[in-house]
């Protein structure tokens, strides 16, 4: 029997409604008046400042917000924004580094580029091209407008393995590894230039914790172990491995070359043939924007920002690739980008969680998941992310994290049980309890909205 097709509507309609009405039933079981009191009330969040935004992928509509247009320190979230800039200016394929060639000379110079000589992504385009070249090798140091630290940065922080110094030619990460050998009780150190630089003492006052240590401008370092140290201690971390910045100059990048290249490097002024260079690539951009992303390398998103700035200019400069990325990309924001550097360090960085969204939708229309979730930490998976809201089968939540001082942030997508992407960013600015309180509360919030939604 056929019904009127007045009847198959009026069907199909209440049939809709029904379906609507039981997904709004579900939903507010953790209602946006019930986010917003956890906002307020969970561990962590009593007296701290915290900003929140949570959006449908797919029609771009607000779920929930608080001071979602409030400015607010987004620590490594800013690396979200590298990323962007990262692949609308670089694209797929990365400058490993320039040159010219001149009768018998080969006159180069760097981009930027942060994985020559990496211990972990070593990118050996450069370092072949270089070893296999039969000319005579001069290198010009192309000028930086930047500092060796982004503006707010810690002053006190230049010892800390997270704060390496930017550079125009990155060599081994801009840092030095030391290896505790617990056979032979000497340390081994990579690259192995700086071995004579390494003082080794016993500390009476260290208990189950090394520490390497250097003056500011100096490149001469001190390993302290305790003095009276026992090699098998249950639970003793110092059978270490410690990585630390060293003290970049034009000088050391030379020394450090000619010694690896087991060739002489001569140091030339700018070639009148600049912009005639040519470019070496690599095809690693996916690599340097994983491992920024993934492992928070303050050091990639420094350089990311400076290689854009590139390729413009024969001068490597943060505040113009800035400047570039704010008027082009970005130019019908809300809220102004208060942007300083590339990896999140500077105390000067203020974003709303309404402009960190935004951008996450551009990414996701962008990039496409498949791509975005593989670059991003997933939960109870990978990065900065691995110990933290995980799934029973798979990840729920792709995201970024931050943290500063008091400050911790997250944000990025979440995977609903019913298989709703939704975006959201979690400003957590001035809290007094412990960042793995903050991050408890953060998670039980996620979870919730995980399973309602």
């Amino acid at each position: 029997m056929k019904w009127p097709s007045f009847m198959s509507k009026k069907l199909l309609i209440l049939l809709i409604c029904s379906i609507i009405s039981i997904q709004g039933l579900h939903a507010q079981r953790y209602s946006k008046k019930k986010i917003l009191k956890d906002l307020k009330d969970l561990p962590g969040f009593e007296q701290a400042f915290v900003g929140f935004k949570l959006v449908d992928s797919k029609n771009g509509k607000t779920i929930a917000s608080q001071f979602e247009d409030k400015y607010m320190t987004p620590a490594s979230n800013t690396k979200l924004f590298t990323l962007y800039a990262g692949i609308h200016f670089l694209g797929n394929n990365i400058p490993a580094l320039q040159y010219i060639i001149k009768d018998d000379s080969l006159i180069f110079w760097g981009t930027g580029n942060p994985l020559f000589l990496h211990p972990e992504y070593n990118d050996t385009t450069a370092f072949h091209f270089l070893k296999s070249r039969t000319e005579k090798l001069y290198y010009w140091p192309r000028p930086m407008e930047d500092d060796r630290f982004g503006p707010g940065w810690g002053w006190d922080d230049y010892n800390g393995y997270y704060s390496a110094e930017k550079s125009v030619f990155p060599i081994y990460r801009n840092s030095v590894t030391a290896y505790l050998n617990k056979e032979k009780k000497t340390i081994d150190v990579s690259p192995s230039y700086f071995k004579p630089n390494f003082k080794l003492k016993k500390d009476s006052l260290i208990r189950l914790r090394s520490y390497t240590q250097r003056e500011e401008f100096e490149n001469q370092y001190e390993y302290a172990f305790p003095s009276n140290h026992d090699f098998d201690i249950v639970g003793y971390s110092a059978i270490d491995t410690l990585t630390r910045p060293f003290h970049y100059s034009t000088d050391l990048f030379t020394a450090l070359l000619s010694d690896t290249l087991k060739k002489e490097i001569t140091l030339v002024e700018k070639p009148k043939n600049f912009r005639f260079a040519q470019t070496l690539y690599t095809s690693l951009s996916d690599t340097l924007y994983k491992h920024m992303l993934q492992e928070s390398d303050n050091l990639f998103a420094e350089q990311i920002l400076l290689m854009a700035s590139g390729l413009e200019s024969d001068t490597l400069s943060t505040e113009a690739i800035i400047q570039k990325t704010k008027t082009s990309l970005f130019r019908n924001q809300p809220d102004e980008l208060v942007w300083e550097d590339g990896s999140g360090l500077s105390r000067y960085n203020m974003f709303t969680p309404r402009t960190i969204t935004n951008l996450l939708s551009k990414l996701h229309k962008e990039l496409g998941e498949e791509r975005l979730f593989e670059l991003l930490p997933a939960g109870g998976i990978s990065g900065t992310l691995k110990d933290w809201y995980a799934g029973e089968t798979e990840p729920y939540i792709y995201a970024k994290s931050g943290s500063l001082r008091n400050n911790y942030t997250l944000s990025g997508y979440l995977k609903t049980r019913k298989g709703r992407i939704l975006i959201f960013s979690f400003i957590v600015n001035h809290y007094e309890h412990s960042s793995d309180q903050v991050k408890e509360s953060i998670e039980a919030l996620l979870s919730k909205i995980r399973a309602f939604y």
